[in-house]
């Protein structure tokens, strides 16, 4: 049995390689120290962001500011394109439409809270929705939104879009990474 090194050098990690040593057990895992509290900054260094970044997903044009804002957990659409390239739910538990697609019936995710303890609901993602349709918006998902002609809060966990004309793709179609619920 080889017994793994108690005392070891920069130069003995350097020598052994960084994964060699992790996959010996030479280096000894990091712990976390006291108990976590709440607040602190958080600065990453990310390749193409820029100055005139925002944290509206109207506006995001750059790869920084999605993969921090969905990839990075701080937003979530109300459906998602899997890994199998399937579109899936992802803060809709269900949805379905009527015969014609006209009318897209989402059923919202229980239990799903924002980073300030709010629980979601309908009226969040008719804001968030309505956000990239208004006259004035600059919002570069509005073109895929165009079809919707209205969207409204069904009670607490359901938000109804209306189509001019029915569409099998609109589940995709808010997937879009401009349209995360937040």
């Amino acid at each position: 049995m080889i017994e793994p090194l108690t005392s070891f050098t920069r130069r003995d990690v350097l020598r052994a390689g960084a994964a060699s040593a992790i996959g010996l057990g030479l280096i000894a895992q990091a712990s976390a120290q006291g108990t976590p509290k709440r607040g602190g900054r958080l600065r990453l260094g990310t390749p193409g962001g820029n100055t005139g970044d925002s944290h509206d997903p109207a506006t995001w044009g750059t790869s920084t500011l999605v993969h921090l804002g969905l990839w990075g957990g701080v937003y979530n659409n109300l459906m998602e394109i899997g890994p199998d390239n399937k579109v899936t739910p992802e803060l809709a538990e269900s949805v379905d439409s009527s015969r014609d697609a006209r009318i897209w019936t989402f059923t919202l995710r229980k239990g799903v809270t924002f980073s300030n303890g709010k629980a979601l609901d309908a009226e969040d993602v008719v804001a968030s929705i309505n956000h990239h349709r208004g006259e004035q918006s600059k919002s570069a998902a509005k073109g895929v939104l165009g079809s919707v002609t209205e969207v409204r809060a069904d009670g607490k966990d359901r938000v109804v879009f209306t189509l001019s004309s029915g569409s099998a793709d609109f589940p995709v179609s808010v997937s879009d990474y401009h349209l995360p619920i937040g």
